[in-house]
């Protein structure tokens, strides 16, 4: 591992995925720790995407959080999914990857298949206002995206 620091940004390169991961899931891990001891429960974002599937494997694996304790939430999502494709929705990928394995909380999902796009939007921003985030879990892709975000796409 190499290890370096720009102005406050710790950056820390691994050789590969499997160590980039298991160092990122200790590091969330020791965060995790750290804030129950200082809060009744914490609410953590989760990406979906492949490159985040070493961090929750390993984050999975730790025996000494208490999971009960994290409000789960998804950061992204398609909207206006049809019904037959929702196994194919970012809330799915997170069941099947980290929501479903350990037992959070609660678990808070965009509603993929919902018409009402604007009463959705505005359902979930409510509860993120009403739950402040802790932690967010997420990556930046190969060509630098974040989400749906990708480098010179934006509208403005």
């Amino acid at each position: 591992m190499k290890e370096f620091k720009k102005d406050t940004l710790v950056v820390k390169v691994m050789p590969n995925r499997d160590e980039m991961g298991k160092i990122a899931a200790a590091d969330i891990h020791d965060a995790i720790l750290k804030l129950l001891q200082e809060k009744d429960h914490i609410n953590m974002i989760f990406a979906a995407a492949p490159s985040q599937n070493d961090v929750l494997q390993y984050l999975t694996s730790y025996q000494d959080i208490d999971w009960s304790r994290i409000h789960a939430y998804h950061m992204d999502e398609y909207i206006g999914l049809p019904k037959e494709l929702a196994d194919r929705s970012f809330g799915t990928y997170l069941n099947d990857h980290i929501f479903g394995q350990v037992p959070f909380g609660s678990v808070n999902l965009i509603n993929a298949t919902a018409v009402d796009y604007a009463a959705e939007c505005a359902r979930y921003a409510q509860l993120l206002r009403e739950n402040p985030t802790d932690i967010v879990v997420m990556g930046i892709g190969e060509n630098g995206h974040i989400a749906f975000n990708e480098p010179g796409s934006s509208l403005s």
